[in-house]
């Protein structure tokens, strides 16, 4: 894989992650807006930007997938799912076991070792 390919797959990621921590800080705010009304709920901020986040990956995601073979492209979705509990780490303080942490770098080192030629 070229290198642009490989850093638009890890930029994927790296929204993939992004999404994921602003869904956990639009819960805790559509808890506070679902008391006002339905609307203020869905009408959220955090869950808007989430949203269209979201969006955002898919189109990078399809630009992805007409340059790189799927085989090559998925498994750094892998790399989001590794991002996601580090980043809630450092963000909402949520706890890290050790294995926890040997997990992840399994995962990474997957990632390196499928990607190999």
């Amino acid at each position: 894989m070229r290198i642009v390919h490989i850093a638009m797959c890890c930029a994927f990621a790296a929204m993939l992650a992004g999404g994921q921590i602003m869904f956990k800080f639009a819960s805790a705010d559509v808890q506070v807006q679902i008391k006002r009304s339905l609307w203020a709920a869905l009408l959220s901020p955090w869950l808007l930007a989430a949203l269209f986040l979201y969006l955002v990956t898919a189109g990078l995601w399809i630009w992805i997938l007409t340059k790189v073979p799927l085989s090559r492209a998925y498994p750094f979705s892998m790399l989001g799912a590794a991002l996601v509990p580090v980043l809630a780490h450092y963000i909402f303080g949520e706890t890290l076991p050790p294995t926890f942490l040997i997990g992840i770098a399994l995962v990474l080192a997957g990632l390196v070792f499928v990607q190999m030629p």
